[in-house]
């Protein structure tokens, strides 16, 4: 049944995406708007497509806390796997600052180059400053950006330091940071959302196969007014895995 399953979602999955890139390169031919107008479209385009992937893909969002924050804001996020993506964008319009890595996926590669992505290679220090400069141009237009800043998925268990230069972006724009909390709830340990020391077709697959997933998207207030890009940092990593250690601990 799981790969009955599996090759029904892929049709539907490739055909809906399809018509997210028609989308996609009706709004970048779109030379009559202007750029701030372009990201608008882009952050809204990107939102439907996360919650149409979460149809698809029977990924179940329960939010708690209050999901409108404030505009240009930089909203961080402990990583697990893709599902964290269609969770966080059927949430927030925003863009994503992902792996370079996603430049190689079937499907997901050209989505995230029409939905202008921030490509990531952090190991580069060169690229970090130019990482940091496109988050702060966006932050500035009032788009928010999503960040993961651990910098790799992990298997869920805990979570890990944070990577304190992308959080120059939000010093320079002058922008909030609100902390999310990711939690899965499918009993499986690690969770079937986790992409940990696996391929990205062996991820995919098991989501595919996957029948129900439920997420719970916990969202902190807002960090406002700092300066410092290490205590903002230290801050969101603080109420994140506080968080993520005191859900992790309740009963099923």
């Amino acid at each position: 049944m799981g790969y009955v399953r599996a090759v029904f979602r892929t049709v539907v999955v490739s055909v809906a995406y399809l018509g997210f890139a028609f989308i996609g390169v009706a709004v970048q031919s779109a030379s009559f708007i202007s750029r701030k107008r372009r990201h608008e479209l882009l952050a809204f385009f990107t939102r439907c497509w996360a919650r149409c992937s979460c149809v698809l893909f029977n990924i179940h969002v329960k939010t708690v806390g209050d999901i409108t924050v404030p505009q240009g804001s930089l909203i961080v996020a402990n990583h697990i796997g893709t599902p964290d993506i269609f969770a966080l964008g059927a949430c927030f319009p925003a863009f994503f600052v992902s792996k370079a890595e996603i430049a190689d996926w079937p499907l997901f590669s050209q989505l995230a180059r029409l939905g202008e992505v921030i490509f990531a290679e952090r190991n580069k220090r060169h690229q970090v400053r130019e990482i940091i400069q496109q988050m702060v141009e966006r932050l500035e237009e009032g788009c928010s950006v999503i960040l993961f800043p651990e910098g790799r998925a992990t298997d869920g268990s805990l979570v890990l330091d944070f990577k304190p230069s992308t959080f120059e972006a939000a010093v320079r724009a002058g922008s909030a940071v609100v902390p999310i909390t990711l939690i899965y709830h499918d009993g499986h340990e690690p969770s079937v959302a986790c992409w940990y020391e696996e391929t990205f077709f062996q991820h995919i697959l098991r989501l595919l196969k996957n029948p129900r997933l439920e997420v719970s998207v916990i969202v902190h207030p807002a960090i406002e007014g700092e300066t410092d890009r290490r205590i903002l940092a230290e801050k969101s990593l603080r109420v994140i895995r506080e968080t993520h250690a005191r859900e992790n601990t309740k009963p099923a």
